[in-house]
């Protein structure tokens, strides 16, 4: 197919390059900027989620806005010194109260609280022991559900504001008084939180560009010594990137379900890819020319043979990718489509960009040092022709296909016990410590908040209850129910406190239209505790059970919050692994075998998947658990490194065993002497392919982000573990055991190559 279709690439090459380059900057200039659909794009998937969680979260949106305005625009400042608060230090706060009033417009604050200025306050802002004390900021601003950039701008205007005037830096604290040496000030909470998990996802995404580009610029430049062709794939895939952010703001702004983590990985991913693509075809090309072939044909057998494993290679990360959109979290749901189609146009600008400039280029694209040359040379010495002194990698070959069972035993014996130790695997449910450094300084505002104030501190222990009426108003009957409800559900363990409307006189606790009643539980442990996600489900349990046989039995009952969300993410995790790795698997099987025209072959390239997979995850594990001490890995990690690793690592299978098949079939090599060929001719390619995209995910292990470290470091791990055990010694050692059976119930055909075999010359002319 692409034998035939290579001409036609080849022909068009000049109208390729003005396209992509007119495509790329228009747009730019007119489709919506992508972070902000992003933003929409998830706030309106939240709003549409089928969970519990996200259920009641919404419904106390729309049915108390103000309570749910005032839960997400208080910020807290948080003031500690150890051994006890001093009078300087209460002489600043009460300061900086009074600082902070004088600047409520820059900084949208409504009002402040503080046991400083009223003591009546102090039971719930002082701390026992009066080494803490907090500082309740209320501000004005914009919520989340309303319109989520209008949000964003303002928090990221308004919180870095209050953060400078608390700053131990003259210079910045725009004339705020000068905090007291040996006191801890932060802020945190609310929209402080999210300001810096923002900033911090902004501050990686620029960091991935920076460093993705420059390595991949070295590597390249120490493979080819060509500034030309270190420079053409970066070329490609920043129009393809481009391309891709333009397309997928559309698609977006249309109604596609968006993560603004999509952004991050979207540029790895297309980088790692793209350059991998690029660098099979120039490496074919190259050899094509080094054994004397005319231009056209070394171009067009490099498009045609190339292109078949990058088509291949592209359908399973398009499968792989396309298969999270049957996830239910909806994280992974906005990053796997979204990526699925910038691979598309990937592809698309990819096979057509590379070989134009092949085309156009000829052999100069290697320049200064050129293949024609290089043949020449052999040529003067007489070497031409003759066997050459078998390489690394033809030596390689030669004792992973000698010895095949070593091989499979050896890699067995080194990976099990890595398998073994997913048996301590656990998920961290704290989503805080997943997405904020403990350096931050709202992740030291929280701490301090825990360890002075309980674990029940904090609007992260509330659990809002609603119970929805299918009729308006609440008589003494129906209240008289809630409050045996809110008894029940009191006396659970795990459960501090329970605000019912009677206690807190109807206010803000019943809906403006009559039709929901809000009841507020408060946790008495840490809300990202294995038991606090058990205590979600005993409220839930015995709010339904309370409910049966009263006069409310009929109405419908949600329990919310962010502990609620942990738990649901996690029960929808669990869920998702088993539905995506199944898609995933059983498409990739199905490339395989229309690939290779088997399905012995495909069952045992799937097995090394989920075998290398296991091994990666066990020894993520022994290094973020057993190593670092993390509590777990994070709920998302293990899905995301799975179709990523599976998406990615795949490639160098196909890469290899594309070309096993081509020695198989069209040379007519028996299958051991066609899978050491086929190892030798690849080796060095795809190890430069795996060194690549392992190096742009290395981005990843320097976010600071602990999810982003944890899955940059599985996936890191686990391509570099595919590159060179899985592709060098496990899947040709297998193929060779297996023997002519990899190819049942294919047989062996001879493939017709349409291209023209020109006569060969001595020297060829430079081109």
């Amino acid at each position: 197919m692409f034998l035939k279709a290579s001409k036609a690439i080849i022909a068009g090459r000049w109208l390729s390059v003005l396209l992509w380059i007119v495509l790329a900057a228009v747009g730019v200039q007119v489709a919506p900027n992508l972070q902000e659909e992003a933003n929409s794009s998830q706030q309106e998937a939240r709003s549409q989620s089928t969970l519990e969680a996200f259920k009641a979260n919404e419904l106390v949106a729309e049915k108390f806005p103000d309570v749910r305005e005032a839960m997400n625009n208080e910020v807290t400042v948080t003031l500690y010194r150890e051994n006890g608060l001093t009078s300087e230090d209460e002489a600043y706060a009460q300061a900086l109260e009074q600082f902070l009033a004088t600047r409520k417009e820059n900084i949208r604050l409504k009002s402040t609280v503080s046991p400083f200025s009223d003591p009546q306050n102090s039971s719930t802002l002082l701390s026992a022991d009066r080494e803490a004390a907090l500082l309740a900021l209320n501000l004005d601003m914009e919520y989340f559900d309303g319109d989520s950039n209008e949000w964003l701008s303002q928090t990221q205007d308004v919180i870095p504001q209050i953060r400078s005037h608390l700053s131990t830096d003259a210079s910045e604290r725009e004339g705020a008084p000068a905090v007291p040496a040996g006191l801890d000030v932060h802020l945190t909470g609310g929209n402080a939180i999210w300001e810096e998990i923002f900033r911090l996802q902004e501050e990686s995404l620029a960091r991935t560009l920076v460093m993705t580009f420059i390595f991949i610029l070295v590597v390249l430049l120490i493979i080819y010594r060509s500034p030309v062709a270190a420079l053409f794939p970066l070329v490609a895939v920043g129009l393809a990137l481009a391309i891709s952010q333009a397309v997928l703001g559309f698609a977006a702004d249309a109604g596609l379900g968006v993560s603004p983590n999509a952004l991050v990985f979207l540029v790895i991913v297309l980088f790692g890819l793209g350059t991998d693509h690029s660098l099979l075809m120039f490496s074919r090309f190259r050899d094509n020319l080094l054994a004397g072939k005319e231009k056209s044909e070394a171009l067009r057998s490099a498009v045609g043979y190339g292109g078949e494993a990058i088509f291949a290679s592209v359908c399973a990360v398009i499968v792989a990718f396309g298969g999270m959109f049957f996830a239910k979290d909806l994280n992974l749901k906005g990053i796997g489509p979204a990526l699925a189609i910038a691979v598309a146009i990937e592809f698309l600008v990819i096979m057509t960009l590379i070989p134009a400039s092949m085309a156009i280029l000829g052999e100069k694209v290697f320049w200064p040092f050129l293949p024609s040359r290089a043949r020449a040379r052999r040529v003067r010495k007489g070497t031409e022709g003759q066997a050459k002194k078998a390489g690394v990698w033809e030596r390689i070959a030669a004792t992973v296909t000698g010895r095949p069972n070593r091989f499979i035993a050896i890699t067995l014996i080194a990976l099990i016990p890595f398998i073994a130790l997913l048996a301590g695997f656990r998920f961290d449910n704290n989503e805080l410590r997943a997405l904020l450094p403990t350096s931050t300084d709202s992740y030291q505002g929280l701490t301090v908040l825990r360890e002075n104030f309980g674990q029940a501190a904090g609007a992260e222990n509330a659990v809002p209850i609603l119970i929805e009426s299918d009729q308006a108003g609440w008589g003494s009957d129906k209240l008289a129910t809630i409050e045996e409800v809110a008894r029940d559900i009191d006396a659970l363990p795990g459960v501090s406190t329970v605000v019912t409307p009677t206690q807190a006189a109807s206010q803000g606790f019943v809906s403006a239209d009559g039709t929901t009643v809000r009841l507020s539980a408060t946790l008495s442990q840490d809300p990202y505790s294995n038991e606090a996600l058990d205590t979600i489900t005993d409220i839930r349990d015995r709010l339904k059970e309370s409910l049966e046989g009263t006069n409310l039995a009929s109405a419908t009952a949600y329990v919310g919050g962010g502990t609620a969300e942990v738990r649901d993410n996690l029960a929808t995790q669990k869920r998702d692994s088993v539905v995506i790795a199944l898609i995933v698997l059983v498409g990739i099987f199905i490339i395989l075998a229309l690939l290779l025209r088997s399905l012995v072959a495909p069952i045992c390239l799937v097995a090394t998947i989920v075998l290398a997979y296991a091994a990666t995850m066990g020894l993520t594990v022994a290094v973020f658990q057993y190593g670092f001490g993390h509590e777990g890995l994070w709920i998302d990690a293990p899905v995301a490194a799975f179709v990523i690793l599976v998406a990615l690592g795949i490639d160098y299978s196909i890469f290899l065993m594309t070309r096993v098949k081509e020695e198989y079939h069209t040379q007519g090599q028996a299958t051991v002497a066609a899978v050491r060929k086929g190892l030798a001719g690849t080796g060095s390619v795809i190890t430069s392919c795996g060194i690549i995209l392992a190096g742009t995910f290395m981005p990843l292990l320097f976010s600071g982000i602990k999810s982003y470290l944890e899955m940059g470091f599985a996936i890191v791990v686990g391509l570099l573990l595919d590159t060179f055990v899985i592709r060098t010694l496990l899947v040709p050692a297998i193929a060779v055991k297996v023997g002519e059976r990899s190819w049942w119930p294919g047989k062996r055909r001879e493939i017709i190559d349409d291209v023209p075999v020109e006569p060969k010359e001595a020297v060829p002319a430079a081109y």
